[in-house]
C-alpha cells in the first residue's frame, strides 16, 4: 500500500526518482484515483520538463527519462477518459499541458486541447477564482483578470495544502 506522506517525503528530500518509482508502482497496480493521477501525472510532467536541471534531474538516466514520458502520455490519455469532468483534473491537467503542450504530443493539437480542459473547467465552476484566473491568462492585462488573480490569492492554500512538490508548485505559480 502507497502512504502519500511517504511519496511526500520523498519529494521533500528532493528525491524524485523514488518518488515517481514508488506511486508507479501503485498505479502500475491498478490504484488510479484521481489523487495518484495528479500527482504522478504532475511528477512526471515536471521532471520531462526539468529534464536539462540537473538540481532537480539528479540520479535520472536516459532510461527513466523514456519511462517519465510514458507514463505521463498514460496518466494524462487515462485521466482524460476517467475524470474529464472533474474540475481539479481539469484544472492541474489543462495547466500544464497549456503551458507545455509539445511535452504531450503535437504542439497546436494539446495546447488546443489544455485550452479547453481549462474552459470546461470554468464552465463547471466559474466562481472558482483559480479557475477563472487560468482561464483568463490569455488576457493577463485585463482587469478581469486582475480581479481573479487578487481573489484567487485567497483560495491557494487552501486548495493546495498538502506538502507534497505538485502543492507547492502550484501555491508559488498560483500566487500572482
Amino acid at each position: 500500500m502507497f502512504h502519500g506522506d511517504l511519496f511526500n517525503e520523498f519529494e521533500t528530500a528532493k528525491n524524485y526518482q523514488e518518488a515517481f518509482l514508488s506511486m508507479k508502482r501503485e498505479w502500475d497496480k491498478g490504484k488510479r484515483d484521481l489523487s495518484i493521477c495528479l500527482n504522478l501525472g504532475f511528477l512526471s510532467w515536471y521532471l520531462s520538463v526539468e529534464s536539462g536541471n540537473t538540481f532537480v534531474t539528479e540520479g535520472l538516466n536516459e532510461n527513466d527519462y523514456e519511462m517519465i514520458e510514458l507514463t505521463l502520455n498514460e496518466v494524462t490519455e487515462k485521466g482524460i477518459h476517467n475524470f474529464s469532468t472533474k474540475t481539479q483534473f481539469l484544472l492541474i491537467f489543462g495547466y500544464m499541458i497549456t503551458l507545455f503542450p509539445q511535452h504531450f504530443g503535437d504542439y497546436e493539437h494539446w495546447e488546443s486541447i489544455g485550452k479547453n480542459m481549462l474552459s470546461k473547467a470554468y464552465k463547471l465552476e466559474p466562481s472558482d477564482p483559480i479557475i477563472e484566473m487560468l482561464f483568463l491568462a490569455d488576457s493577463m492585462k485585463s482587469e478581469g483578470y486582475k480581479n481573479a488573480c487578487l481573489r484567487a490569492k485567497e483560495h491557494i492554500t487552501d486548495r493546495f495544502k498538502n506538502k507534497g512538490l505538485m502543492d507547492k508548485y502550484f501555491q508559488d505559480v498560483f500566487d500572482r
